[in-house]
């Protein structure tokens, strides 16, 4: 299409005359140009904001005289002699000198109304002087005179004529130099400058505010002077100076020319400001007339569009757009009055002809579908007539004025666009239009487009406003134009008025073609093409001619040919494949987003795909309009019955419309006749005409303006507006193609579902089911089916808040959702789901609602296992037969997978309300649980539903009820599965006996309760990371001739256990790593006569040792005496009850007798224990045979156990006596969890040592939380029985005798220690009489006191001879020792430290004197003794010679001993001197004590 016409060229450029009577404008032509358009302006009006223009096109024309003159002497050289170039003649100097002067033409008489005309903003004058004697002689004159006849009045001093602003100019005078041959100088040189001066001082004026007018350029074209090229470019060092110097000239230039421009310019708009703000004052005066006031308005906006300011002339045109309107409606009004109107002109002569034209062939049945006059003619060919002539002469009719004003509106806004330019002009070549579409540069399609998004779609935006409105207004013209004749019958009227509807179709078709193909951008275009692999392709049609000529050539020429059309009706074979996706429904329309690189480069792409696809409607709606006369409607089919295809079968209701259509609303006026004609005459449209050739043609330009609107919509984002359009495309498809129509359905069913259109939806996927079933294509049918349903129930839940959708369609245009057989359905769908090998899975939400699970439990009278109460609502209005209903719940507890399945016992016949039933299980994992999935099975299909919860809300809250997220399930606060008084349990806990060398164990006991099992299987799994069970080893505790079976990995096998018994199984286990406790889960599944049943729990176990022993050995000669410390290793008191060594074949031991009472040990309260060991004889070397491993043997009780232990028996003795005793599972394990969360280490000491436990440590046993899961009718009753039972229990002794099952022991290897050899040592003091005294007497310090070291050894604790190095084992060895003492208390006399040599037994003796230094009671020195021995035949220090091979060991008797230890003083005489006050004092006597020991 094209968007700007020929005649924009001339307003869209700045004109510009030159006088150039020396013809040298050929030498500065192409320098000149190439310097075009002008650059960087900006105009700074006093009553405007400042506006910079970034390029002005310029139009260089010469005057009258220059452009015959240059012809004349580009025939025949003139000037220099031999001068020429190409036709480019220099004129001589002399000729000017001859007199051979420019004739001044005279002025034009310029029009009346300013405007009308284009007149130069600027006028120079080209001078070729070569010398100042030239210029004196002739040029000077000639530029007066030519200055004189070409500036204005109110330049020349002469009167000023404000008029004469809207022709307002300047001028200025360019002297142009050429190279100088004689002298071969280089410019610019003394003589040009010479010329240049003079021209400035006769011609710019002495002031200061003077404008400079004169400019200085060099010739820069080759000549041929005399057979010679003359090159005015210098060469070598002066062609850089003459560059250089030649553009700061030509920039001169420049500059001056754009500041004249701009304020000849500026001149122009004040004067046409005035001009309108007067014209606008007399719009009430007589005479004013509406067509001069926009001719003269419109000067102002042609003004702005021809120096680059289009905002501003758009802004000029808008408003005059405004004024059209409003004059138009005032003249409609004096027409409506029957006033004279005479504004406009009452018809368009081109609109009467086509339709008298037209008239006379549809009366002669003779159709020429094409006229060559109109089909040629554009909406927005401003060149078509003479508008602006015609406007002046006011006749133009207001269809012609509506065009013209909205043609210069595109025509800006397509500059605004950023449309590239062509040829240095705005419009390029002056005879080729300018389009839209074919204004691109060659790029990728993911570059940036060089128009601006937002203006092409306001373009859209206009155009359709214009379009829609221009309908009226060609109405109202031809029925100005033909006038209804008084005797006219009605197959005339019916003639003439579907003529004229014809019309006006045709022209709003083509006008609407015409605006898509110049608003089609390359990248809109590949978005376009990216679509048509979207869900919005017609099937069976190949993409729209606009985009297959766009992605392919570019262009947007339409071809007259429709697109093909298939059909399904017409012997194709069903087939499953077509199916779009595998549940029958193709997912939902996405609507892909834009790049960012185009985001950001048109962000306009969105609503100009919006906008045009708007005018693909409107197209679409003419094309309709003309069909409809045809006989072929647009309307939804009835499937409840055989289709068929022919056209008089059919039922057709329109979609645009609504209702049925009737023939007396094809036109809203009082003129519709009421008869139809379906005559073609007044379609002067080839592509119209090839879509009205036959009804397939029809249909196919039908899709394809609906399909290419629904891609137009999907990239704009507009998701409902493309599924209006995927609504029409479904209705053109079902009557020919059912798997185009399935695919189109699908995508409104679920669009229509989203927006809550359920009368819609039902309809739309009635008619979907249908076309399915006649395609055979089972799998999608029945997932259609299952949709419909879904769609029933869910109108009939939210009926009072339908919605009704915005536009064509309601619920009076298709089926209502009552004459959908809902039974017919289901029965179908059930028979359907026979065939399929894998179950129909439906979402259960869509069928049931409150579907409730109680949280309270029911347990049978005489077996285990339990039962659930069910309830839930059936929605459908169907009954069914339920074979089942099946649900799993999953544990609540952080960490836990349990899981549950419970399902129905019987069949349940299903109508439309409450359902109830109860839900079986026979497995019981006591725990709280959710539930987590349900399925109801119907035949072959199964309604589930999947209950996630949210995070968080997997743990019990204590309230009552909740829902679940989707609304569907209400469920209990929690259900707490737990067993029956009286079933099978298993408990866990650590084999009582513990040996330190053997591998541990867990004991699982399982306890029959009130059944008989006949055999049953035990699963014990590890719950901890780097538990390992062995339960290939697993035996029987105190069994009788019963056997496992241990062949199955991890599984446990036995056989009849008797009620009210229980079987013991001990498990070893290994640890790969420590760890406090561990975890492991049991289940049980055993056989009774009452059916099979599993149990099963989990139990955390402590492996950590409660106590830890130390001990501390001491060696005798005879004996050796061990002392056990027994502390705790945790926070938790023991209780010793038995604390024993055992000995061995070669060791015997003596243990103390455990006192009447137990020991108790806390943590900060060991227990210690002495034992002796003795040999029971003379220790062979039996070193291989040798037993030297005691056994440390602890039986002990935990207290917190203890506790635990008598609160639950306290407990279980209150419930067997009362009525809750049925309880007792859940609330004592309740119990054991409060009372082992709360025992803290500050309440196990007290209640140690008190031996009595206060209940009301533990605050609140919080009671509800576990009531809330027991049936409702006994909560309160019992939650009062508990709060009783804590009030008279407020204090519970701990008896001290115990359940010897509660004892446990531990087995602790201890080996007897060794050492090589066990000296006795010890100190004998000697009086005078050599004796050994007794230490009671004391000695004087620093008196001598004379001693007997006396040591002896003994090898019999070297127990595996490790000891002995000489191969004699009687030799004797030898020895060093020392006696040690402070010097601050001993001094020792004699040997203090000796080597010895001695034999096993042997007594040796070494005389010591020992002198106390201090008075006190002083320990004996000790004393060390070691092994020496020499090291070769080297006699050296003995102190060098030290070998720690052998261990020694002291048995030093004299540890411990002490001596009293006097002053040195047996009495002291002082004397005093009572005259000095006290202070005379002195020694007389003192005596020394006695030096021997004194006893007593």
């Amino acid at each position: 299409m094209d968007i700007l016409s020929n005649s924009s060229s001339s307003s869209s450029r700045v004109k510009v005359e030159y006088t150039d009577p020396s013809g040298i404008y050929p030498l500065v032509a192409s320098e000149l140009e190439s310097r075009l358009p002008l650059r960087n302006l900006h105009w700074n009006s006093s009553s405007r904001p400042l506006r910079s223009i970034d390029s002005l096109y310029v139009e260089l024309v010469p005057d009258e005289y220059s452009a015959p003159q240059s012809q004349k002497r580009a025939a025949s050289s003139a000037g220099l002699p031999g001068a020429h170039d190409a036709g480019v003649a220099v004129r001589e100097s002399s000729d000017l000198r001859r007199g051979s002067e420019p004739s001044i033409s005279k002025k034009e008489r310029r029009h009346q109304i300013p405007g009308l005309r284009q007149t130069p903003y600027l006028k120079f004058f080209l001078l070729r002087c070569d010398d100042s004697e030239t210029y004196k002689g002739s040029s000077r004159k000639l530029l007066r005179e030519w200055i004189k006849a070409h500036t204005p009045s109110s330049q020349n001093s002469t009167t000023i004529n404000n008029q004469e602003n809207h022709d307002a100019f300047e001028w200025m005078i360019v002297h142009v130099v050429l190279p100088d041959v004689q002298n071969n100088s280089v410019w610019p040189n003394r003589a040009s400058l010479s010329v240049l001066d003079k021209i400035r001082a006769d011609f710019n004026g002495s002031t200061k505010s003077t404008i400079d007018r004169v400019a200085q350029i060099p010739a820069m074209k080759s000549l041929q002077v005399q057979g010679t090229t003359v090159n005015p470019v210098p060469s070598g060092v002066a062609r850089d100076q003459f560059l250089r110097e030649s553009n700061r000239a030509w920039e001169d230039l420049l500059s001056k020319a754009k500041a004249l421009i701009l304020t000849s310019f500026d001149l122009r708009v004040r004067q046409y400001e005035e001009d309108i703000k007067a014209k606008s004052a007399q719009r009430s005066l007589p005479g004013w007339n509406f067509c001069t006031f926009f001719v003269l308005k419109e000067g102002l906006s042609r003004g702005f569009e021809s120096v680059g300011l289009v905002e501003d002339a758009l802004m000029g045109y808008d408003e005059l757009s405004v004024e059209l309107y409003t004059a138009i409606e005032e003249e409609r009004q004096k027409s409506s009055t029957r006033e004279e109107a005479n504004l406009f002109r009452g018809f368009t002569q081109e609109l009467r002809i086509q339709a008298e034209q037209a008239i006379a062939e549809a009366q002669e049945s003779v159709v020429d579908p094409v006229n060559a006059q109109v089909s040629t003619t554009l909406l927005l060919d401003t060149e078509r007539k003479p508008y602006r002539e015609l406007i002046l002469a006011n006749n133009i009719s207001a269809f012609d004025f509506e065009s013209y004003v909205f043609a210069r509106q595109i025509a800006l806004l397509s500059r605004i666009a950023r449309l590239p330019p062509t040829a240095g002009s705005p419009t390029g070549n002056p005879q080729r239009l300018v389009r839209l579409d074919c204004a691109f540069s060659d790029s990728t399609v993911g570059g940036r487009d060089q128009e601006d998004m937002m203006v092409l779609a306001e373009i859209a935006r206009r155009s359709l406003k214009f379009i829609t409105s221009a309908g009226r207004s060609i109405r109202e013209d031809l029925r100005a134009s033909i006038q209804s004749k008084e005797d006219a019958d009605e197959a005339y009227l019916g003639i003439r008025y579907n003529v004229f509807e014809n019309i006006v179709a045709s022209w709003t078709y083509s006008s609407c073609q015409q605006i898509l193909s110049g608003t089609a951008p390359p990248s809109l275009m590949f978005q376009l093409e990216s679509a048509l692999q979207g869900p919005f392709v017609t099937p069976g049609s190949p993409p729209s001619e606009e985009v297959q000529q766009h992605t392919s050539q570019g262009r947007s020429i339409a071809s007259p040919r429709p697109p093909t059309r298939t059909t399904s009706l017409l012997g194709r074979p069903p087939s499953n494949n077509d199916s779009p996706s595998h549940d029958g429904f193709t997912e939902d329309v996405t609507y892909p987003q834009q790049s960012p690189l185009l985001n950001e480069a048109q962000t306009g792409l969105y609503i100009l795909a919006a906008q045009r696809a708007e005018l693909y409607i409107v197209a679409r709606r003419a094309l309709t309009s003309l069909g409809r006369r045809q006989g072929w409607e647009i309307a939804w089919p009835d499937l409840t019955g055989n289709i068929d295809i022919q056209e008089e079968n059919m039922d057709e209701i329109s979609l645009d419309d609504g209702p049925r259509i009737r023939q007396n609303k094809a036109d809203t006026n009082n003129h519709a006749p009421t008869i139809r004609s379906s005559t073609k005459s007044g379609i002067y449209s080839s592509i119209l005409s090839g879509a009205l050739a036959s009804r397939l043609n029809f249909f196919a330009a039908y899709d394809d303006n609906t399909a290419t609107a629904c891609r137009h919509y999907k990239i704009s984002d507009d998701r409902r507006s493309a599924e209006a359009m995927t609504a029409d495309l479904a209705l053109q498809s079902i009557l020919e193609d059912y798997t185009a129509a399935v695919t189109y359905f699908q995508q409104l069913a679920s669009f229509y579902a989203e927006n809550d259109w359920s009368e819609l939806e039902i309809s739309i996927l009635d008619l979907c089911a249908t076309c399915l079933k006649k395609l055979g294509r089972r799998d999608d049918y029945i997932s259609v089916v299952l949709k419909m349903l879904a769609a029933i129930v869910q109108r009939s839940r939210h009926l009072p808040r339908l919605k009704t959708p915005v536009g064509p369609y309601n619920s009076g245009s298709i089926r209502s959702q009552n004459e959908v057989d809902a039974c017919k359905y289901l029965k179908d769908l059930l028979h359907a789901s026979k065939s399929q090998d894998e179950p129909v899975v439906a979402a259960m939400k869509n069928y049931f609602s409150d579907i409730r699970l109680d949280s309270s439990i029911v347990h049978f009278d005489s077996k285990d296992g339990f039962k659930i109460p069910l309830s839930l609502q059936y929605l459908l209005p169907a009954s069914l037969e339920i074979l089942k209903i099946e649900a799993r719940i999953i544990s609540a507890t952080e960490g836990q997978s349990r899981e549950i399945w419970l399902s129905s016992e019987e069949t349940i016949k299903a109508e439309k309300g409450l359902l109830t039933t109860f839900l079986v299980s026979n497995m019981i994992v006591p725990d709280w649980y959710l539930l987590d999935q349900i399925t109801v099975r119907v035949d072959n299909v199964l309604f589930t539903h999947q209950l996630l919860p949210a995070e968080g809300s997997k743990f019990f809250t204590g309230s009552r009820t909740s829902t679940s997220s989707d609304g569907l399930v209400t469920l209990g606060a929690r259900t707490f599965v737990w067993p029956r008084q009286g079933s099978v349990e298993v408990r866990a806990s650590l084999y009582p006996h513990i040996h330190l060398e053997e591998s541990r164990s867990v004991m699982c006991e399982i306890l029959s309760g009130a059944n008989t099992i006949s055999s049953g299987k035990l699963l014990v799994r590890a719950a901890s990371a780097g538990l390992r069970l062995h339960t290939a080893n697993a035996e029987l505790i105190d069994a009788d001739s019963r056997v496992l079976d241990r062949s199955q990995g991890g599984i446990v096998c036995f056989e009849l256990i008797p009620a009210h018994t229980s079987i013991k199984i001990r498990i070893p286990y290994r640890l790969d790593n420590e760890m406090r406790e561990i975890s492991l889960r049991t289940e049980i599944s055993y056989t009774t006569a009452d059916g099979s049943f599993i149990y099963g729990d989990s139990h955390t176990l402590p492996v950590l040792l409660p106590l830890g022993v130390n001990v501390h050995d001491v060696f005798k000669q005879h004996a050796l005496f061990s002392k056990f410390s027994i502390s705790t290793s945790t926070a938790n008191p023991l209780r010793l009850l038995k604390c024993q060594l055992e000995g061995t074949e070669d060791f015997g031991t003596s243990s103390p007798k455990m006192q009447t009472t137990d020991i108790c040990v806390f943590s900060r309260q060991p227990a210690s224990m002495v034992c002796k060991i003795t040999p029971k004889q003379r220790i062979e070397r039996r070193t291989d045979t040798l037993q030297t491993r005691l056994s440390m043997r602890i039986r002990y009780l935990c207290l917190d156990e203890e506790i635990l232990a008598t609160i639950l028996a306290r407990f279980t003795g209150s419930l067997r006596n009362s009525d809750f005793e049925d309880f007792s599972r859940p609330l004592l394990q309740w119990l054991s969890t409060i009372v082992r969360t709360k025992l803290s280490h500050e309440n196990l000491e007290l209640m140690g040592l008190l031996r009595e436990v206060e209940m009301s440590i533990f605050q609140d046993f919080n009671w509800e939380q576990i009531v809330v899961a027991l049936p409702m009718d006994r909560q309160d009753k019992l939650l009062s029985w508990l709060s009783q039972w804590c009030h008279d229990n407020s204090v519970i002794e701990i008896p001290q005798n115990f359940d010897e099952g509660q004892a446990r022991t531990i087995t602790i290897p201890v080996d007897v220690p060794q050492t090589q050899v066990v000296h006795t040592a010890r100190l004998r003091v000697l009086g005078k009489t050599h004796e050994i005294r007794e230490l009671g007497g004391s000695i004087a310090v620093g008196h001598c006191i004379p001693a007997e070291l006396l040591l002896q050894h003994t090898r019999r604790w070297d127990v595996k001879g490790k000891g002995k190095v000489p191969e004699q084992e009687h030799r004797a060895l030898e020895f060093y020792y020392e006696l040690d003492a402070s010097p601050e208390t001993w001094l020792i006399g004699g040997r203090r430290k000796a080597q010895f040599s001695a034999q096993e037994d042997e007594v040796v003796t070494f005389p010591v004197l020992l002198i106390p230094q201090r008075a006190g009671h002083l320990l004996f020195p000790s004393i060390e003794v070691k092994r020496f021995e020499k090291q070769g035949d080297a006699s050296g220090d003995v102190m060098s010679a030290l070998d720690a091979a052998v261990t020694c060991e002291v048995d030093y008797q004299s540890q411990g001993r002490s001596v009293l230890v006097v002053p040195n003083l047996r009495s002291t005489t002082v004397g005093l001197e009572p005259e000095a006050g006290g202070r005379g004092a002195w020694l007389v006597d003192a005596q020394s004590r006695p030096s021997e020991v004194v006893s007593g």
